[in-house]
């Protein structure tokens, strides 16, 4: 009877232990996935919200908010025919890192196509794509 209650502990300590090791392996994954995500611009090299905000009016887009988020510059506004934007710029650069837009039914997505550089076959490579999500 001894030996058999010792066999039930063992494998519950070996499942224990395994359960264990996948939840600590999915935080490691999950928490690299999650930096590359973020911008890395140093503070120093940012630009000031203001050139950004002037950048963007001077696109024809209104700007409702601008905020820091992940270290990046936030922002959500409206285009100049009433579509809802949201886009992301690198601090330092003020490149578009990404771009959400919600079209109302009779827009298009011409305005935005000059928005992000060129992709060639070196650019491809980069890890800073800009991306874009047009619903």
């Amino acid at each position: 009877m001894k030996k058999a209650k010792t066999e039930t502990e063992t494998k519950g300590k070996i499942m224990k232990n395994k359960l264990v090791i996948m939840l600590i392996a999915s935080c490691l994954v999950s928490g690299t996935a999650l930096a590359d995500d973020d911008c890395t611009d140093p503070v120093s090299q940012w630009q000031p919200r203001d050139q950004l905000r002037q950048m963007i009016e001077d696109k024809g887009w209104k700007v409702k908010q601008i905020k820091v988020d992940d270290g990046c510059y936030k922002v959500k506004g409206v285009d100049r025919k009433g579509n809802r934007i949201k886009a992301t710029f690198f601090p330092a650069s003020l490149k578009i890192r990404e771009l959400k837009i919600k079209f109302d039914q009779s827009a298009d997505a011409s305005d935005y196509l000059d928005l992000a550089t060129p992709m060639t076959s070196e650019s491809n490579k980069q890890k800073n794509k800009p991306k874009v999500t047009i619903d």
